[in-house]
């Protein structure tokens, strides 16, 4: 913890540092999923020579049995995707790792459900089932936000989530509703004909607008090579700018990187116009953080025992690479 905060307070002098570094290094970035729409900034900077004009060799690597998180956390990649809901336990327990950058600037994600349901608020999830992958996070925020409506939790059935679509599995009745992400999940509900409501948690309390995903970084890494931690995030942010300013030519982009997605072009195209409106209130402003928001999702969720220590005066995020 002594070197995080270290290059917090000693990080104001990389701006005096020229952008690109002076030799080519070498990065491992660790994506949290197989690649798709909250990616697409990565695989532009890759396309457009952003991490080549910064003399960085940078490989996107795909998940394996490991987190991105444990990944990084050990060094075996100095940069990945991980979630803020996912990293808080993590961080408790002294994964040396830090937010550098948020890749969408709001929660987008949210409970899903055919609208003919009529489940269109927390108090409508009373006696319905609700699929899960049985995370304590993900069902403390179902239970908080049902409470807050005057709901009671534990007339909510719980139905395991297994399958690898939960629009699918929506659609096959297999379970009323779930957490899912809108600008994969909803996208694809809407792009098959499927109407749903969508309840954001954002729009539910302030408490669960949290980032996710994120950037995160091996913290000894950005103390060590805080030139080259400063060049990588600033190409990856062009990425993510020329993703919002040309939403069609960076989803073939992603395309082109992930082929396995042809098939589905014409999703991952609406998938890509959506978030791209959603990345950021603005191109300058993707990627920052707000420091009070992100601790206090923290705090709520050690008020909630899903933390073992209150990590919220912790130094876990940084803008200072981003800015």
């Amino acid at each position: 913890m002594k070197k995080v905060i270290g290059f917090i307070f000693g990080v104001m002098t990389l701006l005096s540092f020229p952008l690109k570094v002076s030799a080519e290094a070498s990065i491992d970035f660790i994506l949290d999923w197989m690649p798709n729409t909250n990616h697409t900034g990565v695989f532009v900077a890759q396309e457009k020579g952003y991490f080549e004009e910064a003399g960085l060799n940078v490989t996107i690597q795909r998940p394996s049995k490991d987190s991105a998180k444990d990944l990084v956390g050990v060094g075996k990649g100095q940069f990945g995707i991980n979630f803020q809901e996912y990293l808080g336990d993590a961080m408790a327990n002294g994964l040396p790792v830090t937010a550098v950058a948020a890749i969408i600037d709001e929660n987008t994600s949210g409970i899903i459900s055919p609208r003919d349901l009529g489940i269109d608020s927390p108090k409508q999830l009373e006696n319905t089932r609700f699929g899960t992958w049985n995370i304590p996070i993900e069902l403390a925020m179902v239970e908080y936000v049902m409470e807050e409506a005057g709901a009671d939790f534990d007339d909510l059935k719980l139905v395991p989530n297994s399958g690898e679509n939960t629009v699918i599995s929506l659609v096959n009745d297999q379970f009323d509703s779930a957490i899912v992400y809108y600008a994969w999940d909803g996208i694809m509900a809407e792009h098959q004909g499927i109407d749903v409501e969508f309840i954001f948690f954002k729009d539910l309390t302030e408490k669960l607008n949290f980032y996710s995903p994120v950037i995160i970084a091996n913290n000894d890494y950005l103390v060590d090579y805080p030139k080259e931690s400063r060049a990588f995030i600033q190409a990856v942010k062009k990425g993510y700018q020329f993703a919002m300013e040309h939403p069609k030519e960076a989803a073939d982009i992603l395309i082109k990187h992930a082929p396995e997605l042809e098939d589905e072009r014409a999703f991952i195209h609406e998938s890509q116009n959506w978030l791209s409106q959603h990345y950021a209130s603005s191109p300058e402003s993707w990627g920052l953080i707000d420091e009070e928001r992100w601790n206090n999702f923290f705090g709520w969720a050690y008020e909630q025992n899903l933390l073992q220590n209150d990590i919220s005066a912790m130094v876990t995020s940084t803008n200072e690479f981003v800015k």
